[in-house]
């Protein structure tokens, strides 16, 4: 008898996954509406203009930038909405959205803000990264790919990947290729310094894709379908589901570990990539995740529609 109770608590283990609460908070100013981790720096930029450079080592806000109120036609003065913050080697990029809809392009350095793309060029611009010192590739929302020469103002060249909606992009380590999805069930494989396709991931997902991301030459997808698939190549992958649209993914530095938004409680399932099986459950958000990001093999963060980020240690 009491070599089955043990047998049976040692499958209802093996069944189910650990459930874990946030072991962190951070505050940020306003809603967030996207962050980025570079070393002990922490960038939130967040739905009323503001962005916020936390210094995560002495846990306190360090600098701020601030975009200045615009007058909407009910006469009430109201920030931009930041859409997309990147930085390195202590330079912020961000796009902002102002109140007619056309999108900004700012770098911050130095404790000086300066405009590169304005909204007269109306443009939709959506999220941008930094390609290396000089350069940022930036994807607009009607899935326009452009690599942008920061320092002359330029754009090196424009190209029209399809004319679906953007939904995410990721560069590889070495910002050589970058990845992008958009609202149908491929993924492309883009080298940044020509913008020649050179794969095309789209045998398993059905439907639009919301989130990738790439780690250790492993892509990661989720979106419409429910679907989480682990791609090694276009040929090559695995799967597993979960239970509501999948919002966000992310693998941590190795590739060993994947998480994804599980289901409309916006729980997080962590989930072993050789097994595909859940090993852990996060549990703590109330609204829609925005964003997840593995900082170690270990630890993670998240942010949804609130005003702060959850940090996550998986124990």
């Amino acid at each position: 008898m009491r070599v089955l109770i043990l047998l049976m608590l040692f499958c209802l283990v093996t069944v189910f996954a650990k459930e874990i609460t946030p072991y962190k908070y951070v505050q940020a100013s306003e809603a967030v509406s996207d962050f980025e981790k570079v070393g002990n720096t922490l960038i939130i930029g967040t739905e009323e203009g503001v962005i916020d450079i936390y210094d995560l080592n002495k846990d306190k806000l360090i600098d701020q930038v601030k975009l200045p109120k615009f007058k909407n036609i009910l006469g009430d003065y109201m920030r931009s909405l930041i859409l997309s913050v990147d930085y390195s080697e202590k330079r912020l990029l961000f796009i902002s959205r102002v109140l007619d809809g056309w999108r900004e392009l700012y770098i911050y350095e130095d404790k000086t803000l300066t405009k590169l793309i304005d909204r007269t060029e109306k443009m939709t611009l959506q999220e941008v990264k930094f390609v290396d010192a000089e350069r940022a590739v930036i994807m607009t929302m009607s899935n326009e790919l452009i690599l942008f020469d920061i320092k002359k103002k330029k754009i090196l060249y424009k190209k029209q990947l399809n004319y679906a909606s953007f939904s995410d992009i990721v560069l590889d380590e070495e910002h050589k290729y970058l990845y992008t999805s958009d609202e149908t069930p491929m993924i492309s494989k883009i080298e940044i310094n020509s913008g020649k396709i050179v794969d095309e991931y789209q045998k398993a997902n059905k439907r639009d894709i919301f989130s990738i991301d790439f780690k250790n030459k492993t892509l990661l997808s989720g979106g419409k379908d429910k679907r989480v698939i682990l791609y090694k190549t276009p040929e090559k992958y695995k799967m597993t589901k979960g239970e509501f649209f999948i919002y966000g993914v992310a693998l941590n530095p190795d590739a060993s570990k994947a998480a994804f938004v599980k289901n409309e409680e916006s729980s997080i399932s962590v989930i072993d990539t050789d097994t595909m099986k859940e090993t852990y459950l996060l549990l703590g958000h109330k609204q829609t995740i925005i964003k997840l990001y593995f900082d170690t093999e270990n630890e993670l963060i998240s942010a949804d529609e609130d005003d702060r980020l959850m940090f996550w240690r998986l124990e």
